[in-house]
């Protein structure tokens, strides 16, 4: 079977095959995700697609994401628009299509792949629930308890330069994030079915992203995006639920070092779940870039060997304050299948399969999980 790449003379074709596999409206997603699916910002190239007879019959499109992940950079490869027309399901298409992307992926050197989805259909291709999100309920009552004054707050229209430089600014600062050009900015904020308000006092500055969907008709409203000194943050919401009537919000954090520690105090409550789906494409490569992060606490005079079956193995060591990080196998080896590999070095909560060596479980204890996240207007 042929795959080929996606041509752009295809564009409203592809709008049209989407929208009949996934049920959508018309235009979904160029509406949904701007940043992505406009012609203007659709990477044809990484478009992979099976025709029929000359049409597209299934496709399924890499997302290059570059992301900072607690300060330090690391490439994912977003997988989305898994698609197949109903009729021709069943042929093995997408298992054909996602193992060219896999392929495409190591040739172009991405240590992880990520995306959302059904964990009993991707399981089977090596993904698994990873990373943490830490999802904050902030009702009204739990504002006025504090005696949160409101901050009026304008909304941003997507014309004014100097507010976006401002937001991305802070956005800039975040220790979690995507990395976005300008252009993608204007793109995300362009997004349908959000609203982004703003507020200054003197010299400072914050802002907060609204969605506009209730939670579950609740009154309550996800804040997808915010920035700033955390008073001024509190005042916009206070100004808020005063303007609009909202009940609350809710607001997720990738860690707990991550929230201030006002908004533990305003929160009713807490939910922490996993926050997508990763693949490792290249096990060292992975391992070299979390390696760079202030909270790789691997221990000194310690070393391990990290295997997935029938694919690689990774020595990680350390002596004299010294990491190497290299392909091999050495001592205290844990051996895991692709999606076990995940739970363990990306999982909500620390995880190892029973029966395991303690003298291996108290080295891993020290340095994992990592904690990996992508802010919701990123998802694909």
């Amino acid at each position: 079977m042929k795959i080929e790449n996606a041509l752009s003379s295809e564009y409203e074709y592809i709008q049209r095959f989407l929208e009949d596999v996934y049920g959508h409206s018309f235009n979904y997603f160029p509406a949904a995700y701007p940043y992505v699916w406009k012609k203007h910002t659709t990477d044809f190239k990484n478009i992979f697609v099976i025709r029929e007879k000359g049409k597209i019959v299934s496709l399924v499109r890499i997302f290059p994401l570059k992301t900072i992940q607690n300060g330090v950079e690391i490439d994912l490869a977003g997988i989305g628009s898994v698609s197949t027309l109903y009729s021709h399901r069943g042929k093995g298409y997408m298992s054909l299509l996602l193992q060219h992307t896999f392929e495409k992926m190591k040739q172009e050197g991405f240590p992880l792949s990520v995306l959302g989805g059904d964990r009993h259909r991707y399981n089977n291709f090596g993904y698994e629930n990873a990373g943490k999100v830490i999802e904050l309920e902030i009702f009204s009552r739990g504002l006025k308890k504090y005696g949160v004054k409101a901050f009026p707050a304008l909304r941003y229209d997507n014309t004014d330069k100097k507010i976006l430089h401002k937001i991305m600014g802070l956005i800039e600062r975040s220790n979690y994030r995507k990395i976005r050009t300008v252009r993608e900015f204007e793109e995300v904020y362009r997004k349908q079915g959000i609203n982004v308000y703003y507020t200054v006092k003197g010299m400072d500055f914050a802002f907060v992203v609204v969605s506009a969907i209730e939670v579950m008709d609740s009154g309550m409203k996800s804040i997808v995006e915010f920035g700033g000194k955390p008073e001024l943050i509190a005042g916009i919401l206070q100004h808020l639920v005063e303007r609009f009537g909202f009940t609350g919000f809710k607001i997720c954090f990738p860690d707990f070092t991550e929230i201030p520690s006002d908004f533990i105090s305003f929160a009713s409550s807490w939910d922490i779940r996993s926050g997508m789906m990763l693949k490792i494409i290249n096990l060292k490569k992975t391992l070299e870039g979390l390696s760079k992060r202030d909270d790789f606490l691997f221990p000194d005079d310690k070393e391990i060997t990290l295997t997935i079956k029938d694919r690689e193995s990774v020595i990680i060591s350390k002596k004299d304050g010294i990491l190497k990080i290299e392909n091999g196998r050495g001592e205290n080896e844990i051996s895991l299948t692709e999606i076990e590999m995940v739970r363990l070095l990306f999982g909500t909560f620390f995880w190892v399969p029973e029966k395991t060596d303690k003298k291996v479980i108290g080295i891993l204890r020290q340095f994992l999980p990592m904690s990996i996240y992508l802010p919701y207007l990123d998802l694909i």
